[in-house]
């Protein structure tokens, strides 16, 4: 079963005001208020990441655009991913550093996705949403703290090592860059690969400042 694996398990220390269940609760509220009171108020473009959007000067885009999702599927994958990376990864670093690695990952990873927009946008053009970005930080996180931990990966139940699944990531976002005809598939690779460089760069700076502890800081 999925729960004998140690990603699956709930630590301990943070059952009580975790900040990944609170992450989930957000992302949650803020899908509900997009399909009801939002669109009443207020157009999505305000809050949905797009170069046109940051020209304007609405810089809050590269926050609020993690907490809006493109569908229930949408919405759904990235929760469960979040749970199941995202309690490990916060038992480690601790509740502040996380959100800033989650948040950060996200910054960043918009970025990445409006630069590639910017420079082709026949095939990256439009808007962006989701906390896709900033779960794909928290997963290379993951990666280069636990390298060794096995993971079953669905829909074929094979287990794979945790460094193993951050370099099939990396290498499926940049084929997905590189090749957009062949991965016209809507899915915002740039920024996945801002969001697992920055989670890369953020544990293995930590680990530079203290090399016999990586986790101190």
């Amino acid at each position: 079963m999925l729960e004998d694996h140690d990603y699956m398990r709930r630590p301990k220390r943070i059952q009580k005001r975790s900040v990944t269940v609170a992450l989930l609760v957000l992302n949650v509220a803020a899908f509900v208020l997009q399909k009801t009171l939002l669109p009443r108020l207020i157009s999505p473009y305000y809050f949905a990441l797009s170069l046109p959007g940051l020209f304007d000067g609405y810089l809050w885009q590269l926050l609020t655009y993690q907490f809006m999702h493109g569908g229930y599927l949408h919405l759904l994958l990235n929760c469960w991913g979040l749970y199941l990376f995202g309690r490990d990864v916060e038992w480690e670093l601790g509740k502040t550093r996380f959100l800033v690695l989650y948040l950060t990952s996200g910054v960043v990873g918009g970025l990445f996705q409006m630069l590639v927009s910017f420079l082709w946008p026949h095939y990256f053009g439009g808007g962006v949403v989701g906390a896709s970005a900033g779960l794909f930080g928290v997963v290379a996180a993951y990666a280069m703290l636990f390298p060794d931990r096995q993971l079953v990966v669905l829909p074929v139940p094979l287990p794979l090592e945790a460094r193993l699944l951050i370099w099939f990531s990396l290498v499926l976002a940049a084929l997905g860059i590189a090749l957009p005809k062949s991965f016209g598939d809507n899915i915002a690779h740039a920024a996945h690969l801002g969001g697992m460089l920055t989670g890369l760069a953020f544990i293995h700076r930590r680990a530079a400042r203290d090399p016999f502890d990586p986790f101190a800081g």
